[in-house]
């Protein structure tokens, strides 16, 4: 049974948005109270609905909210950390058990060219995508190799981003914050989910 007095924690509804041409930034939709436990565990290995399925889970949180219209679309903060919804049920007539993970998310901006038909009929690269999102990252492998003269280490992550954001394979991808801060290429898509997308990006430096 829940008590009006067990929904002590408050949070804000984020819900992502369009707020200029080509930038997409999480807005707050006003807000609402809950129980929320951070059981400690791996969302990889305590939820069957991922936050990631082809890179490492994050923190696992459980909530309870009263009953209202959420989606897997939007999102939480919670004492300013991101919640990443990964599971909606139903609990009771009057209450939701929401699934979530407790993620970091980064500002990106990626980019596009492509060859483009010029004058006298000359294909020109030209940028034809420039958009800004948010993102989150997770790690995917880290590749060391040597070789004769000098060693390069491929480093790659899985970027998880809402499903408005659609991104190809070649596409480049800037990092703008955090310790992964960088620029990375897609190398492969993985778009099938209903609510989310993940990509692999990688970028290949000197030792």
């Amino acid at each position: 049974m829940i008590d009006a007095g067990d929904l002590s924690e408050r949070l804000e509804l984020l819900e992502l948005e369009e707020t200029q041409a080509d930038t997409w930034e999480w807005v707050s939709r006003g807000r609402l109270w809950a129980q929320v436990e951070v059981d400690g565990g791996n969302n990889l290995f305590s939820s069957k609905n991922l936050f990631s399925s082809v890179g490492i889970g994050a923190r696992n949180a459980k909530l309870v909210l009263r009953a209202r219209p959420l989606s897997l679309c939007q999102a939480l903060r919670w004492r300013g950390q991101h919640l990443f919804l990964t599971g909606i049920t139903k609990l009771d007539r009057m209450h939701l058990n929401v699934q979530a993970a407790l993620v970091n998310v980064v500002t990106c901006l990626a980019t596009r060219t492509e060859d483009t038909v010029g004058a006298a009929g000359r294909p020109v690269a030209a940028e034809t995508m420039r958009i800004s999102f948010p993102g989150i990252l997770t790690e995917k492998y880290a590749k060391y190799e040597r070789e004769e003269t000098h060693a390069e280490n491929d480093t790659g992550y899985v970027l998880v981003v809402p499903k408005a954001i659609s991104l190809k394979a070649g596409d480049l991808v800037t990092v703008q914050d955090g310790p992964a801060k960088a620029v990375y290429a897609v190398t492969i898509c993985h778009v099938l989910d209903q609510f989310k997308n993940e990509y692999e990006i990688a970028r290949r430096g000197d030792v």
